[in-house]
């Protein structure tokens, strides 16, 4: 079938150039002795118009080929984008939703904690379910968090990313389970 396609083009390539060279010509040695004019703009629309009702349709056909092809890297892209705006958004949320954090400064050890677990509550309760899925769910969402976070030097995961994660699984294991919009 491709190869049918693409005998087709290259014949309508070749023929357009030539009946454009050529058809000058005859009307220019006709003009000269005074012969019938040769009316090739008419047939050069006539010859155009099954032409294009042809490669038209199989120019879309190409252009939907490619984009198949290339969907499943464009969908890769995508969805890593919308879980680094995700991981930004909690990382913000969280210093803006606890006391005594603020977005653009040092996080305090105390703090973090609080702040990597508000982060991840907003984050799984905003984002779509694929993009928590594809982050590494809640334990993903809060580690990426934390490494997001300015963090003071003594932080850790010890001292602030376990005890996030211990809040969020108390958190779902009470009933107030995370709602993940499709």
């Amino acid at each position: 079938m491709t190869h049918l396609i693409r005998a087709g083009l290259a014949l309508a390539g070749a023929a357009i150039p030539f009946v454009t060279l050529l058809s000058p010509a005859l009307a220019g040695a006709t003009a000269q002795t005074g012969g019938v004019a040769i009316p090739w703009g008419d047939w050069l629309v006539a010859l155009l118009q099954p032409v294009s009702a042809v490669l038209v349709p199989l120019a879309a056909a190409a252009v939907t080929a490619g984009v198949a092809r290339v969907a499943p890297w464009a969908a890769s892209l995508l969805t890593r984008e919308r879980i680094e705006a995700a991981i930004r958004a909690g990382a913000e949320y969280g210093q803006n939703a606890v006391a005594g954090a603020a977005r653009g400064r040092t996080v305090s050890v105390d703090l973090g904690s609080a702040v990597v677990a508000a982060g991840a509550r907003h984050v799984l309760a905003t984002a779509p379910a694929h993009v928590v899925r594809k982050a590494g769910g809640a334990e993903g969402i809060a580690t990426r968090i934390f490494r997001a976070l300015p963090l003071d030097p003594q932080a850790s995961v010890g001292n602030v990313l376990a005890p996030a994660l211990a809040q969020l699984q108390g958190r779902e294991g009470h009933g107030a389970g995370t709602v993940h919009r499709a």
